[in-house]
């Protein structure tokens, strides 16, 4: 897919090359990490010694309409593995991003792309499921990612936008993603694979008034023992209004019906979907609030909830509150804090997330994540590092209750003006019911280096 995209692309670039801005890096780390359990085996699979090699290459151009941006990633491992873990050897957790998107006078196209694979079994932290937005989403998988095997994860999408200086615009989206599970990962974990596609319609009455219609179909495909299919149509018209304070209004109303196929038959779940929202500029940020009612497979939801974005002196702060109701039940409680501190000396970061949301099986799946990362300057040359996360999945009547937590200290030290020296202490641990509980405490020391392969 790079390969072909860069050919696609080339000439557009050629014929911009007086304005490109072209760079190229390599980044190397060697790690040396010796430790007990390091992949939180159920029982411990005993004591663990690797050594661990990164490579990255990145590659980004951009000129003035267009951009283009690759990255290609993998370790290599090597030493003392127990025979019962689930820890593999050699080159392993290959991933790959590309991303390019080009602006005309009055539209634009860009296309993402990602696939990656590690060891179901060794997840280091909660940080690996950091999205690109920046939110922490634990996968669905979270309670069943231990035990052998590899976790194959890819995610295609691209998006055309026609008309955006014009009184009708049209936006076309259409994706694929998927999971998929090879060398004999534990049964519990399923391949899945859902696309889709949506074409809205934008008509701008006005500079402070656009309408929109938008339709949408989502396809879910299931391996799972009931062989899942299912077929998401949904169609809404909506509006956004800008008022003479700046306050954004956006309400859309609309209609959603999903077909579900299984083994033990089929079903038809219909409703009306609905949302309104508000932003609000302040001084120093701003303040939003949202209604909004969706179906999905199971029933039907209605989620309130409030946010307030701040621009500190030092930093900032997102954060939202909200509850939400599945079939009119007593309301579970979501919300995320992003928070960023920074001081002469010292930088602070928090993410916090709590979501709702169907399983496969259809429950409500509560998800509860936080994320610290604390860093202080002794000097110049040296540095100390402080790392948390944690993660938890609340039980249902078909998955345990799973609960990971870790924390890291760092000592970090510039050798050179080119390398970098980490060492440090981590500490882990896993629990899930009616399972069991692992902890894992290794040490660690690795050298770092990044090389500008173009001017």
């Amino acid at each position: 897919m790079a390969g072909a995209s860069a050919l696609a692309v080339y000439p557009l670039f050629a014929q911009e090359q007086d304005e490109s801005a072209l760079n190229a890096s390599l980044s190397v780390s060697q790690r040396f990490e010796a430790g007990d359990n390091i992949a939180l085996d159920i029982p411990s699979s005993g004591s663990t010694q690797l050594a661990t090699t990164s490579l990255r290459f990145n590659l980004n151009s951009e000129t003035r309409t267009q951009t283009l941006s690759l990255s290609l990633g993998g370790v290599f491992r090597e030493g003392n593995v127990p025979s019962r873990s689930e820890i593999s050897t050699g080159f392993a957790d290959p991933d790959i991003r590309l991303s390019y998107s080009r602006e005309g006078a009055n539209a634009l196209f860009s296309i993402d792309g990602r696939f990656s694979q590690s060891d179901v079994g060794f997840v280091r932290s909660i940080e690996d499921f950091i999205d690109q937005d920046g939110e922490i989403v634990l996968p669905d998988d979270f309670d069943e990612l231990d035990g052998r095997g590899k976790r194959n994860n890819y995610n295609l999408s691209t998006q055309l936008q026609t008309g955006r200086n014009a009184p009708i615009g049209f936006v076309f989206d259409a994706g694929v993603s998927g999971l998929y599970y090879t060398d004999n990962a534990r049964a519990g974990l399923t391949d899945s694979e859902r696309s889709r596609a949506g074409v809205t319609a934008l008509l701008r009455f006005s500079p402070v008034t656009t309408g929109r219609v938008a339709l949408n179909y989502d396809r879910y495909d299931s391996d799972d023992t009931r062989q899942t299919k299912r077929d998401t149509y949904s169609v809404s018209f909506g509006v956004e209004n800008q008022l003479f304070d700046g306050t954004v209004v956006d309400a859309s109303l609309g209609y959603t019906e999903i077909d579900t196929r299984e083994t033990i038959g089929s079903t038809t779940r219909s409703g009306m979907i609905g949302q309104i929202g508000l932003q609000r500029p302040m001084t120093n940020g701003e303040i939003t609030a949202s209604l909004a009612t969706t179906v999905d497979q199971a029933g039907d939801r209605v989620t309130l909830r409030f946010g307030r974005n701040l621009q500190l002196p030092n930093g900032s702060l997102s954060a939202s509150l909200g509850a939400t109701s599945f079939e009119g039940r007593s309301p579970d409680l979501v919300g995320s804090l992003n928070w960023q501190y920074q001081l002469a000396r010292s930088a602070l970061s928090v993410r916090l997330n709590r979501t709702v949301s169907t399983n496969d099986e259809d429950e409500e799946r509560l998800a509860t994540s936080a994320v610290v990362n604390y860093s202080y300057d002794i000097n110049t040359l040296s540095s100390l590092g402080l790392s948390m996360d944690y993660g938890l999945t609340d039980g249902t009547g078909t998955t345990n209750e799973t609960e990971r937590a870790g924390i890291s200290l760092s000592y970090n030290r510039s050798l050179t003006r080119d390398w970098t020296l980490s060492t440090g202490v981590s500490h882990r641990i896993r629990d899930e019911e009616r399972l069991g509980n692992a902890d894992s405490t290794s040490v660690f020391v690795s050298l770092s280096r990044s090389f500008d392969l173009l001017p």
